[in-house]
């Protein structure tokens, strides 16, 4: 514990922690102008210029935005003067999310931070947005087009790492029945949790995936829905593996509803969303645990890369690359052992969340 913590306060250590407001709004309509091929980017004086920031969700609805609103902000308090930061709204709609990048390179946004719901979509739009001489950073879920940054928790080890905390408390050599609860299907092409939760199951335990269910938009909704079917077909469940904690938490809703949250059906979450630190502190008998991401440091350093390339005018047409740099923070595992600190770390204190 004494290591997990030193880990997460060196991240900490390594962003600022001060404090500002952004807005949410719509953008104005995109001009008919198409982006110039390979502009260079302006460099900008954050004392003097004014900047304008673009963050771009699946959609801001989820708690997770209430995060990076506090992140993206402390980094900004410094600069709040010269920098608008405007956050904006697709709902969960693929198309509206390319419409919206899209008028912002219209705009001519100097950064645009993105997550993008359907992968291969975006390939075209990041890279006009690139040729136009804005940085582009993808949050958790990226695109294969080349870009300038991509800042993610980790997903392949956390699903390996998942699969190991499962062994360890439950025994790799008895026979368990496993559901996984993925992320959509357009995702996978990003996200390696399953494949990870998948290898180490098959090299270290006579573990069975019995059911294997994509939920669309991330949507808590549809995972209950689902984990209703799931437990209909299947009268032998023992673990369940959830890529996401909206999912986590949609599958301890069908648990209850079907009366069988008494334990003997044990879930594992991901990325630690304050709904799931309060049912592991509430000792939910369903609920094992979680791998936690440090969403917060994500943030403050996805902002402090944007902030570096828009001082310096670099995009990945002016750096020449033809792969885009990545960096994947740790995560760690939470229980009800660990629970308390965990939550203290997470920050979710700060923002009434929990």
């Amino acid at each position: 514990m004494k290591k997990i913590i030193a880990i997460v306060l060196v991240l900490v250590m390594c962003v600022a922690l001060v404090s500002c407001g952004g807005k949410s709004q719509e953008p104005a309509p995109a001009s008919d102008a198409a982006p110039a091929a390979n502009r260079t980017a302006a460099v900008k004086d954050l004392s003097v210029d004014k900047i304008k920031i673009a963050y771009i969700p699946i959609s801001t609805a989820g708690v997770t935005n209430k995060m990076v609103e506090m992140a993206f902000n402390d980094v900004l308090s410094t600069y709040k003067d010269n920098v608008t930061l405007d956050f904006f709204d697709p709902g969960y709609d693929p198309q509206t999310e390319i419409t919206m990048l899209n008028d912002c390179v219209s705009q001519g946004y100097d950064l645009i931070f993105i997550e993008c719901a359907d992968p291969i979509s975006f390939m075209t739009p990041i890279t006009e947005a690139e040729k136009a001489g804005i940085p582009v950073i993808t949050l958790n879920i990226g695109c294969d087009a080349v870009h300038t940054f991509h800042i993610r928790g980790v997903d392949y080890q956390s699903g390996y790492t998942a699969c190991q905390v499962l062994a360890d408390a439950f025994g790799s050599d008895t026979g368990k029945n496993v559901v996984i609860i993925d992320c959509p299907a357009e995702a996978t092409s990003t996200n390696k949790q399953a494949a990870g939760f998948e290898d180490y199951m098959k090299a270290n335990t006579n573990w069975t995936i019995i059911d294997h269910q994509y939920i669309a938009n991330f949507s808590q909704e549809i995972a209950s829905t689902t984990m209703r079917d799931v437990l209909t077909k299947h009268n032998d469940i023992d673990l369940v593996f959830c890529m996401q904690d909206d999912l986590t938490m949609g599958v301890l809703q069908a648990l209850e509803a079907s009366g069988r949250n008494d334990g003997s059906i044990q879930v594992y979450g991901n990325i630690g969303y304050p709904s799931t630190f309060t049912e592991l502190k509430n000792h939910n008998p369903s609920l094992y645990g979680l791998n936690m991401s440090d969403m917060y440091t994500e943030y403050t350093v996805a902002m402090e890369m944007g902030l570096y390339f828009v001082i310096t005018g670099q995009t990945a047409v002016t750096m020449g690359l033809d792969k885009t740099p990545e960096l994947a923070l740790p995560i760690f595992p939470v229980t009800p052992d660990n629970v308390d600190t965990m939550t203290t770390l997470s920050r979710y204190p700060l923002l009434g969340l929990v």
